[in-house]
């Protein structure tokens, strides 16, 4: 049996309306919570490629580009872009769309999430990534140079 998975496999992606509950007090969706959202989209990333349990052990570059403001309707998606032994990097974004004066869809939230794989509450190896297309290997091939950059800092 093959344990690869193709690198698009593992992208997940949803759709919510920023109620007031995510608002802080200036009107607009807090960040934390946005980080929260995107959190738990990585989460389910590294579940799906893993099969498996994973944490988080990082979140690099988050970017807020502009804010979400309550009513909004925001895409959040997370796309599997490197593996290492245990670990896996995960590229998540919001995208937001106003439902009051626009439907363009514009990038609000950029981020990087390092994702661990656990069995018995220890790292475990994930499985490899099989590229499959040109895009694969050119947001692989960025994934690697992300990954590594969040490495060297260690």
């Amino acid at each position: 049996m093959n344990n690869n998975a193709n690198i698009t496999f593992a992208k997940v992606e949803t759709n919510l309306i920023m109620d007031p509950v995510y608002s802080n007090v200036f009107g607009n969706a807090h960040g934390g919570e946005l980080v929260k959202i995107m959190d738990n989209i990585a989460g389910m990333v590294g579940v799906k490629h893993t099969r498996g349990a994973v944490v988080t052990a990082r979140i690099d570059e988050i970017v807020y580009h502009k804010p979400v403001h309550i009513g909004d309707i925001i895409t959040c998606t997370g796309q599997l872009a490197y593996v290492g032994t245990s670990s896996l990097l995960v590229m998540v974004n919001i995208v937001t769309q106003s439902i009051i004066d626009s439907f363009q869809p514009e990038l609000a939230v950029t981020g990087l999430f390092t994702m661990v794989h656990l069995k018995d509450n220890k790292p475990s190896t994930v499985p490899k990534l099989t590229i499959t297309t040109k895009e694969d290997a050119e947001f692989y091939k960025l994934g690697e140079k992300k990954y590594m950059e969040i490495k060297s800092k260690k």
